[in-house]
């Protein structure tokens, strides 16, 4: 069977301390500008953020505010326990309405932790003026409606899936890969308006993989979930039964936790700009590991 198309590691997300610090060594290392900052999670009171655009992906980073940290939330007490670190890997599904039943299916079956809709009037690249969103339900289909643009998100919990996981939807346009314009929710509804001025900076043109610690689980039997909520036409390699394997030669690949101890997202590949210098192999910020790989 062969893998949808729209089936992709869309975005990861960190978890920092210090948001604009953070934000802006990103930046730097991989030569990508800050396109969206959430207005609607900055005005919870408990998170800010920003989406860095990697060609048509896009890189998170959340930071906890005064008042998380006083609550003690789960964002904080993360950071207590591995410092800044990967925090959620988020992967485009076809196909929401399916994708939701069997994600929840897997392991404890403990269901969502979160879930949003968005739609909105207009077209890709003209903002989210007249916005409106409410919570998911398992199982409902993304509203595809004329003269709209739309999107879900729904997280499922870190300890079926070694990390914080999400699966998207949004329409239109998923599968135009590599200068994808579509609609994509979490960045915003304005950095479409970039791409053909600039695809991508001169180190990256996104994600090639993601490699997850989980936490107390067997890695074959997290991936084998994945492959097993996300369905789709992904496949396990027989070689390497702790590697699945997504569209355009995205992979995510399931580890042991390292020495020190550290779970969730703990590294991501990078494709290298075609014909730019390299301006490095690997580097860590953010508790991750960043590898710059050739294309497949």
């Amino acid at each position: 069977m062969t893998v949808n198309p729209a089936l992709r590691l869309r975005q990861i997300c960190l978890l920092a301390r210090d948001l604009e610090w953070t934000s802006s060594v990103l930046s730097a290392a991989f030569d990508a500008s800050v396109v969206f900052r959430d207005p609607r999670m900055a005005a919870g009171g408990i998170l800010t953020n920003t989406h860095i655009r990697l060609g048509d992906s896009f890189l998170e980073t959340v930071c906890p505010s005064d008042m998380a940290w006083q609550q003690s939330t789960t964002q904080t007490r993360l950071l207590e326990r591995n410092g800044d670190c990967g925090y959620m890997a988020i992967v485009q599904v076809p196909d929401v309405a399916a994708a939701s039943r069997s994600m929840e299916a897997q392991g404890s079956g403990t269901g969502i932790v979160s879930g949003s809709w968005n739609v909105c009037p207009g077209a890709p690249g003209l903002g989210l003026a007249g916005v409106e969103s409410g919570p998911y339900i398992l199982g409902e289909s993304l509203p595809k409606n004329p003269d709209t643009v739309s999107g879900i998100n729904v997280q499922f919990h870190p300890k079926d899936f070694g990390t914080l996981a999400e699966i998207q939807e949004n329409w239109p346009g998923q599968v135009d890969f590599p200068n994808n314009k579509g609609t994509y929710h979490p960045a915003g509804n304005t950095w479409q308006n970039g791409v053909d001025a600039r695809p991508h900076g001169g180190v990256t043109t996104g994600f090639a993989a993601v490699e997850i610690a989980p936490r107390g689980d067997d890695p074959e039997e997290v991936c084998q979930r994945w492959m097993n909520g996300l369905d789709a036409g992904c496949s396990i390699d027989p070689d390497e039964p702790t590697t699945l394997k997504l569209a355009y030669g995205q992979t995510m690949r399931f580890i042991e936790p390292g020495a020190d101890g550290k779970t969730g997202v703990v590294g991501v590949d990078l494709w290298a700009a075609p014909g730019a210098y390299k301006r490095f192999e690997s580097i860590e910020i953010c508790g991750v590991n960043w590898t710059l790989v050739d294309h497949v």
